[in-house]
């Protein structure tokens, strides 16, 4: 594998279809393969003792610098669907690209239940059941469905309101005060204290998508060792304070945890270390393009075997979080594994529509 900065042509057919018949960009097959790895990456962490148990030693440590990173998965998926669909406008088949979301929803929300009600043991009436697909929690990871759908029907008028800025300047000044209306409230206001003004905390998709589009539009660059340096910067922050102030109980996040401007910061320095890579080897992009391609239908199945896993794990080998820590290169290739096959089978069946970039 031969792995370039060579920039793609961009294309606005990128979003592409199950048969790969049209042009793809290989640097962001691998920002969505990144993402849905860093995504199901951290769920690890929430599906163990991780924030439970007390902090310290270097299994830990090395544990809270991964978990710091993983943070990025959310970020990059809403980076790309601002780069994807900055030139959408309203029109009838834009909007048919809800089909394909709400459809996979839908089937993969029957599997879920059937999987709860079956294996779980977590028995409700159909009405009750209906009523936790109208919620999106009957997958309890649909919440970025439910973000999605206002975040699709807002792309028109969000591209109208990009290109109403007229000036380089100007649109990083909207981005700026998307972080500091959201990212930045989340971080202050935290541990009982309130010194930031907190009632648009909820828009951070919207600096995200913004990031996605300007970075579509100006193609920055970014070196990698300083890339790296940023990001291993960032991710030693928690983990390092840690060591120095805590003792005795679990980890603090003084420098916050995923919603916040250093989560931005590292999310924005990944993206741009992989956006415009290319790969020479043919398979290998196919391969990329598959997983990149059903990798919201990988996220939507993940709950099925992190339910199906963890505990299966932790009853036989869990002794302690700090232990535990080493069955994270267990777990997560698992859990996206037997995601990916399964998704592979289902996606044939759902309804195609058109491909919406939702992850």
């Amino acid at each position: 594998m031969n792995l370039t900065n060579k920039a793609a042509p961009l294309t606005e057919n990128y979003s592409g279809g199950a048969k790969f018949s049209k042009p793809r960009i290989a640097g962001l097959d691998i920002v969505r393969c990144t993402a849905i790895f860093t995504v199901v990456g951290g769920h690890f962490f929430m599906n163990t003792a991780f924030l439970q148990e007390n902090f310290g030693g270097f299994s830990m440590f090395l544990q809270a610098v991964v978990r710091q990173v993983m943070c990025v998965g959310v970020p990059l998926f809403l980076m790309l669907t601002g780069y994807l669909n900055a030139r959408k406008t309203l029109s009838r088949s834009y909007y048919l690209g809800y089909v394909r979301v709400l459809s996979a929803y839908l089937v993969y929300s029957i599997l879920t239940i059937c999987f709860r009600e079956y294996y779980l043991g977590d028995h409700h009436t159909p009405m009750q059941w209906a009523h936790a697909v109208l919620r999106f929690d009957a997958i309890p990871y649909a919440w970025y469905i439910e973000m999605w759908i206002g975040l699709f029907a807002l792309t028109p008028f969000l591209n109208v309101l990009y290109r109403g800025l007229t000036s380089k300047r100007h649109k990083q000044a909207l981005i700026l005060t998307l972080v500091m209306l959201s990212l930045m409230a989340t971080f202050c206001n935290r541990y009982g204290m309130k010194v930031w003004p907190a009632s648009w905390d909820k828009i951070f998709p919207l600096a995200y998508f913004f990031l996605g589009t300007y970075i579509r539009e100006y193609q920055p660059r970014l070196r990698l060792r300083t890339g790296l340096a940023v990001i291993l910067g960032v991710a030693l922050l928690n983990p390092l304070f840690n060591v120095l102030m805590v003792h005795d109980r679990p980890m603090l996040q003084p420098f916050g945890g995923t919603d916040t401007p250093l989560c931005f910061v590292m999310s924005l320095c990944v993206f741009l270390l992989l956006y415009q890579r290319d790969v020479d080897s043919t398979f290998l992009k196919k391969a990329l393009a598959k997983v990149s391609l059903l990798s919201l239908d990988m996220y939507l199945v993940s709950y099925m075997f992190d339910a199906l896993f963890y505990p299966l794990f932790k009853a036989r080998y869990f002794v302690s979080q700090a232990q535990f820590g080493l069955w994270w290169l267990v777990l997560v290739p698992l859990v996206l594994a037997c995601s990916f096959a399964l998704s592979a089978a289902v996606n044939p069946l759902l309804p195609t529509g058109k491909r919406n970039n939702a992850r």
